[in-house]
């Protein structure tokens, strides 16, 4: 079911009898449908079924529709709406841009006090959020770099431009994260595929590790084409991040799980004549500097000496491109890797 044409069954003061409030309120307690806000229900059995990305994007409708003026959805709700990687820790509530304390309080709403102009404000799928790059800055003013990272890499990868993201940061200066923001705006690369890339490449920074390559193309035997998440150039050593989503996802997998893991296999096993080694992790190695340490170390990648810098990371990525573009106003597909 897509989020965005689900039938939200919105109740207003005189819009229903007494009797049509009773059997909604029956439909509830047999199980057909759930209560998203006060007066706003929909079809459990369709909700149920979807993703907790899609469910948030059901939420924020519900919230719009029965909210008693304009709603402009910000911060991690606004990143859902715009294909942006989220950790679903952060789906509890919809998050709103507000610019006044009295609109703050109410339930399942984490009302962010930070006005927006006009500009900042687009409409996706008849709500309103803010822009992908506004977006991105208050994510990055508001939660910890690697979630910043993760953010600001999709939007360049989705064909935003730094310059978006720096004047973005510009409009809503000054801030008590400013310095925050401008270092993962600084540090954002296109190269960044999935959340878990992002993240490994935050952590990166923080073991001190010289900044890898990113998307590193190589020509198999058979002239066909395969891009390394990351090439440590000085150790010729590349590194994969994946998650078992690679496999299980119908949408990665068509062919099933079994083809896929054989086809990697495959894959893998002639990329490691190219290379001097190769590292595979997943997500819990991209959330954790020890484990994803432990992983680097095996395959003889160390931190530089000296240690290299966010300015080392900021001066390979400004320059980058993204391998693709994903067009705007495409159909949406979760992000990869988060959890």
């Amino acid at each position: 079911m897509n989020p965005w044409q689900l039938e939200i069954i919105v109740v207003r003061e005189g819009s229903h009898g007494g009797g049509e409030r009773r059997e909604l309120t029956r439909d509830v307690g047999r199980g057909l449908l759930v209560r998203l806000r006060q007066g706003a229900y929909v079809e459990r059995e369709a909700f149920a079924a979807m993703t907790p990305e899609d469910q948030h994007l059901v939420r924020m409708r519900a919230f719009a529709a029965v909210a008693r003026g304009p709603v402009v959805f910000s911060a991690f709700s606004a990143a859902v709406a715009h294909g942006l990687p989220v950790l679903r820790a952060r789906l509890a509530s919809v998050h709103t841009a507000v610019g006044d304390r009295r609109e703050r309080g109410q339930e399942g709403v984490t009302a962010h006090l930070l006005p927006v102009t006009a500009p900042e404000v687009v409409r996706i799928g008849g709500i309103l959020v803010t822009s992908i790059a506004r977006t991105v800055v208050d994510i990055a003013g508001g939660a910890p770099f690697d979630e910043g990272v993760m953010a600001a890499d999709a939007a360049l990868r989705l064909g935003t431009v730094r310059e978006e993201l720096e004047a973005a940061h510009d409009l809503v200066a000054p801030r008590r994260a400013a310095r925050r923001i401008r270092e993962v705006v600084a540090f954002a690369h296109p190269g960044g595929e999935s959340a878990a890339e992002s993240g490994s490449r935050a952590l990166m920074l923080r073991l001190g590790i010289a900044p890898p390559r990113l998307q590193h193309r190589l020509v198999l035997d058979d002239g066909s084409e395969v891009f390394l998440d990351f090439l440590f150039a000085q150790v010729r050593v590349g590194g994969e991040a994946d998650g078992d989503v690679k496999y299980l996802d119908p949408r990665l997998a068509p062919a099933g799980a079994g083809r896929a893991v054989v086809k990697e296999k495959r894959r893998e096993d002639e990329v490691r004549t190219r290379v001097a080694g190769l590292a595979r992790w997943g997500w819990a190695e991209s959330r954790r500097p020890d484990l994803l340490r432990r992983v680097l170390q095996r395959v003889g990648v160390e931190p530089s000496v000296p240690r290299a810098t966010l300015a080392d990371y900021a001066a390979l990525a400004r320059g980058a491109r993204p391998s693709f573009v994903v067009r705007r106003g495409a159909a949406r597909v979760t992000p990869r890797g988060v959890a």
